[in-house]
């Protein structure tokens, strides 16, 4: 059985024994293109799920005795805006775009994060505190995986980084258009000799039951032909 985590994953990951042990192997683990993609074109929402929820929704405070109107209306206006402030101070944060140089160790710092837990509890604490640079930005693994909106994104996709991706989904993406041009290439081929069975005087009839496999029978001539197709 390894014990340096060299047969694990990011959707299996071995447990390892020390903090050291842990942030190596997660900071070099592979991250599948499809899961950084997916990272990449969900960040705006991911962001938003994240300052929204370490910021929380606004509610007006409740009104205390002895309050005259305009007190409890200043205090309204005042929770308001120290609500607006956090919010743009975490929008600031959190950059508006996701540098693509830094998602793959964004999503690394994550799972570390994550995992922590399979470890000892003092070995826990470590991971907690260790300070690792992502970007241009420096932090714990919990406050990098914050500026990197992964924890909206978790949200978001409960199942990203524990199920492994579809590798059939390209393969029946190609059969479907692959099935949609021998349709179309026999769907020509079956107006082309219709067209030529016109030509040699069968009739509307005779041709749908060539077309359906039967015997159509000896041509009925040129004009009786064409007197089918008008009446259909």
């Amino acid at each position: 059985m390894s014990t340096d985590g060299s047969d694990g994953s990011i959707y299996y990951p071995e447990r390892l024994h020390s903090a050291e042990e842990h942030l190596a192997w997660w900071s070099s683990v592979p991250v599948p293109d499809e899961v950084l993609q997916s990272v990449m074109d969900d960040y705006k929402n991911s962001r938003t799920v994240t300052v929204n929820s370490i910021v929380g929704k606004w509610e007006a405070p409740k009104r205390q005795p002895g309050w005259s109107e305009a007190e409890f209306e200043a205090r309204v206006r005042e929770s308001g805006a120290r609500h607006n402030e956090r919010y743009a101070q975490w929008e600031a944060h959190i950059p508006e775009e996701l540098d693509r140089f830094a998602v793959r160790d964004a999503v690394r710092m994550h799972l570390a994060w994550t995992y922590r837990y399979a470890l000892p509890a003092e070995e826990q604490q470590q991971v907690e505190t260790a300070k690792v640079t992502v970007g241009n930005y420096t932090g714990t693994p919990a406050e990098v995986s914050t500026r990197y909106a992964m924890p909206g994104y978790a949200a978001r996709h409960p199942e990203a980084f524990t199920r492994l991706p579809d590798d059939n989904a390209a393969l029946r993406r190609q059969m479907a258009e692959l099935r949609a041009e021998v349709n179309t290439v026999s769907t020509t081929a079956k107006k082309i000799y219709a067209v030529d069975l016109i030509e040699h005087g069968y009739s509307s009839e005779q041709i749908d039951a060539e077309m359906r496999g039967e015997d159509p029978g000896a041509p009925v001539g040129g004009r009786k032909a064409l007197k089918s197709f008008k009446r259909g």
